[in-house]
């Protein structure tokens, strides 16, 4: 697997609305992507910043999750389940993005994903 770097920051809120003005108005991030309570913001160098509203990736309000950007996304899932590494839920898709939650060893949440260019 080659890992082009950290990519993604997302987390769940119960407040999307003010949690999207801050990222936005305060931190000052460009919204990239918006659809239903869902935003992907991005920083100057293009790094994201994923905030989920109620009911989206609820398993996200205990910590954000960080996810890494990857060139083949089916390979790298298979790379991760051949290693015994506890993939979680299926890989998923939207809007030209993909991604496979995984748990790291000590149990954390993870990411591995692509985006579209």
């Amino acid at each position: 697997m080659k890992v082009s770097g950290s990519s993604w920051v997302g987390f769940a809120t119960d407040d999307f609305d003010r949690s999207l003005r801050f990222f936005r108005d305060v931190m000052g991030l460009d919204i990239w992507v918006e659809g239903d309570r869902q935003a992907i913001l991005k920083t100057t160098s293009g790094q994201q910043l994923e905030i989920f509203g109620s009911g989206n990736r609820d398993q996200l309000k205990a910590a954000p999750a960080v996810g890494f950007e990857v060139d083949d996304l089916d390979a790298a899932t298979e790379e991760l389940r051949a290693a015994g590494v506890e993939l979680m839920s299926e890989k998923g898709s939207w809007n030209g993005f993909a991604w496979q939650y995984f748990r790291s060893p000590d149990g954390h949440i993870f990411v591995i994903k692509s985006s579209p260019r």
